[in-house]
């Protein structure tokens, strides 16, 4: 059980930054949409037409998706993971984690076919990996998320043996959708 894998993506921080850099584009478009309507037109700001204000607004968040999916691609890193026997070994960045196995309080896989977010509560510390080349979620490749899922595969044994198992999925969910929370006995 001796397995490397290198998955680029982000961790928590990284992926909450590149989502709220959309807001300023939405708002700052909004706004201009309204003052350029008022100052050609002359008609007062409560009397603007919805479509209008709805036309900055679409336009806002389409320009901040560009920009949120090209700071993915520069501020996504690897996600280096080596599974020993009963150790995980994890190191985003600059910072590394050395996990007994049955250190591991709670292991939860949430997503879909275009992106996975993993989480392992360990104590009081957490380390949060996400993968994604969904709109919303611009930091890896397709390679990255079936290294993912490998990875998944192969450390899913011990928890399903030696964790109690939480299916979260809805029967409504569209076919893909994981989530799955392994909680210690």
């Amino acid at each position: 059980m001796n397995k490397k894998y290198n998955i680029r993506g982000v961790d928590l921080k990284t992926e909450l930054i590149i989502a709220l850099s959309i807001i300023p584009f939405f708002l700052i478009f909004s706004v201009l949409t309204i003052w350029f309507y008022n100052n050609i037109t002359g008609i007062e700001f409560r009397n603007i037409p919805f479509y209008i204000i709805l036309g900055g607004m679409v336009l806002g968040i389409s320009i901040g998706l560009l920009f949120a999916k090209i700071l993915g691609r520069n501020m996504n890193g690897i996600w280096n993971i080596e599974i020993q026997p009963e150790v995980l070994m994890i190191s985003f960045k600059n910072k590394k984690w050395t996990i007994q196995l049955d250190e591991i309080s709670k292991f939860k896989i949430f997503g879909n076919p275009s992106f996975k977010y993993v989480s392992i509560f360990k104590n009081n510390e957490s380390i949060r990996m996400r993968i994604g080349n969904s709109g919303l979620t611009p930091f890896s490749t397709q390679d990255d998320l079936k290294q993912l899922d490998d990875f998944i595969k192969e450390i899913q044994p011990y928890f399903e043996m030696n964790y109690s198992k939480k299916d979260g999925t809805v029967k409504q969910s569209p076919p893909g959708t994981v989530k799955l929370t392994y909680l210690k006995k």
